[in-house]
């Protein structure tokens, strides 16, 4: 981190929290609804559109997978893209082409498009993600930043609870089509909020050597209650983003041990996501009981990740992340375990939620903070591009495993290990000395 970084970053620290800052937390959360509902709208259109066109369960798991590829490639490709272009810009242009590609979804009426079109959401919300990170981290004091980040984060369960209230209700009678329509529009009608109400990068202002850019980081300044003078802020001073600057010399060690968290976490929790509504109708449940247990997963997740963004202003942030991986994997066993109790696979799916979810967003807060300014959505975006390979993995080996006609609790603990290896790697994931 350079001077002004710190400097800008102290200044930050000592203000009230203001209006600005909530507005950007705000919006960045709404956009996060926006990426849960429209991609794991298709794990609860699962079971009514794999009985409507015959698919088997490895064909399913690639049509989860390909919306993960998509995200793979927008984190890998367009995250880093942000610290160019900048952060505001990235979001609007990925809601815009989330929107579309979501509402598109509906009209398909057979397997590759509908694979294809799910890739491209994926792409949309793969680049979204280090942008809205990247945001909130550089728009909140250092004091309320794990809990601003869970609660931006906090938006997509919100729109997986949202996504599975709407199909069980729209599905039965306007089939699984309605739900894609719903998400797509309402995503496309969120694009004059962002365009007026979301402002840019103050650290990716600062580094833009034009009149009009420093004219802006002023009047954002000046709403932050920021002196850019006496934080001796200069065009390119907080440096160029570069993907060398995140995988050279001091920064590869805990890079890879973050990237490997980001991998082994969404292994397991994409496997979660997109295969609980359709392993519980197999397993004997009614169709609305599953979709509600989907429901439960994301609720569990949501509380999760706000009780871990609240207590590690008092706690040591990798001692809680350690218990949540932990207590998650030990609560995935049980949940494999449950059967057809429907009160007791119900607490285990919240209490998985809570502890596994809530531990893989703990993991955006370190990367935030692992990573300089000038570099951090190039660090966030390469982290989460790591993770989407395990989010493909996890659905697909899911759907393997089930085709081989493995009894649930196997699976279910051999995907909750991952969960394990985590709550011991995260603990690599530390700045280098003197960074």
């Amino acid at each position: 981190m350079t001077e002004t970084s710190r400097s800008l970053q102290a200044q930050l620290d000592a203000q009230p929290f203001r209006r600005l800052q909530w507005q950007v937390v705000g919006l960045c959360w709404l956009v996060n609804i926006l990426d849960g509902f429209d991609l794991l709208a298709i794990s609860f259109a699962a079971p009514t559109l794999a009985k409507a066109w015959q698919l088997d369960p490895r064909t399913l798991g690639i049509v989860f997978s390909s919306g993960l590829l998509g995200m793979t490639v927008g984190s890998l490709l367009l995250g880093p893209a942000a610290d160019r272009i900048g952060r505001r810009r990235m979001i609007i242009l990925a809601t815009a082409v989330l929107g579309l590609s979501t509402l598109a979804t509906a009209a398909v009426t057979s397997v590759l498009p509908l694979i294809l079109l799910r890739g491209v959401t994926g792409v949309a919300i793969g680049a979204l993600l280090p942008s809205l990170n990247t945001l909130v981290a550089e728009y909140t004091p250092d004091r309320r930043r794990n809990l601003a980040i869970s609660f931006m984060h906090l938006g997509y369960p919100v729109g997986g609870i949202a996504g599975g209230f709407l199909a069980s209700r729209l599905i039965p009678s306007a089939g699984w089509e309605a739900v894609f329509v719903v998400g797509g529009l309402f995503t496309l009608a969120t694009l004059p909020v962002l365009l007026l109400g979301l402002p840019e990068s103050l650290h990716y202002l600062l580094r833009q050597d034009r009149p009009r850019s420093r004219a802006a980081a002023d009047k954002l300044a000046a709403r932050l209650g920021i002196d850019l003078a006496a934080a001796g802020a200069q065009a390119d001073a907080l440096g160029t983003s570069s993907v060398r600057e995140v995988l050279r010399g001091r920064w590869l060690a805990p890079g890879l041990a973050l990237w490997g968290c980001f991998f082994l976490g969404n292994l397991t929790l994409y496997f979660l996501l997109n295969w609980t509504p359709t392993v519980l109708v197999e397993a004997g449940l009614p169709g609305e009981q599953a979709i509600r247990a989907g429901m439960m997963l994301n609720l569990g997740g949501g509380l999760g990740m706000l009780y871990l963004g609240h207590m590690s202003a008092r706690w040591s942030i990798y001692t809680m992340m350690s218990a949540f991986f932990a207590l998650g994997g030990l609560l995935i066993m049980a949940l494999g375990q449950a059967g057809k109790a429907t009160d007791l696979l119900f607490a285990l799916t919240i209490l998985a939620g809570f502890f596994s979810l809530g531990g893989l967003i703990g993991l955006y807060s370190l990367a935030a903070r692992l990573y300089p300014a000038s570099s951090r959505a190039t660090g966030i975006g390469l982290a989460i591009g790591a993770g989407r390979f395990g989010a493909i993995l996890g659905p697909y080996l899911g759907g393997v495993l089930i085709s081989l006609g493995w009894p649930m609790g196997r699976y279910f603990a051999l995907l909750a290990l991952p969960l394990m290896a985590v709550a011991a790697l995260l603990w690599r994931v530390r700045a280098p000395p003197g960074a």
